[in-house]
């Protein structure tokens, strides 16, 4: 079973709810983002726990072709989540450089499905996922330290 340990870098996240269908349009933009970085890699999927209770659970190894069925709908994303409240999907490749978390839900009244994301990555590509990002695609993303956002977070 891999080891999981939280990146460094920055930390860049929706910086409010989304609805369903942006949040699958960025989750795909950002898995595209990931791929062409680094193609092969096989990927670790876990259930995140940190906001719910702060444990971390890996579930199995996947490849981008998996990843982009799960974020490619708004249905996929239901689909894949866990039934617990705050309890994100979490994807990191082998050597924990980056790490992306998403989690859809239906808001209070019952009547949306709305969601987040947050990716960290390291120093040396945050600047071209920030140009990357900023390019055509309408959601404000905050930006914070790794370490701060884990710990605030936790």
């Amino acid at each position: 079973m891999p080891t999981f340990s939280k990146p460094a870098g920055i930390n860049f996240r929706s910086a409010e709810e989304l609805p369903a269908s942006v949040l699958s349009k960025t989750l795909c933009q950002t898995v595209s983002f990931l791929q062409g970085v680094q193609p092969y890699i096989k990927l670790q999927k876990y259930h995140d726990w940190w906001e719910h209770d702060g444990c971390h659970f890996y579930k199995e190894q996947i490849e981008f072709h998996s990843l982009f069925q799960i974020v490619r709908s708004p249905r996929d994303l239901l689909q894949a989540m866990t039934t617990d409240d705050n309890v994100f999907i979490g994807i990191a490749p082998d050597d924990n450089s980056w790490y992306l978390r998403f989690y859809l839900n239906w808001d209070d009244e019952g009547f949306n499905l709305i969601g987040r994301f947050d990716i960290t990555l390291p120093a040396k590509l945050a600047e071209r996922f920030r140009r990357d990002m900023a390019e055509g695609h309408p959601i404000e993303l905050a930006e914070q330290d790794a370490e701060t956002y884990y710990r605030s977070i936790s």
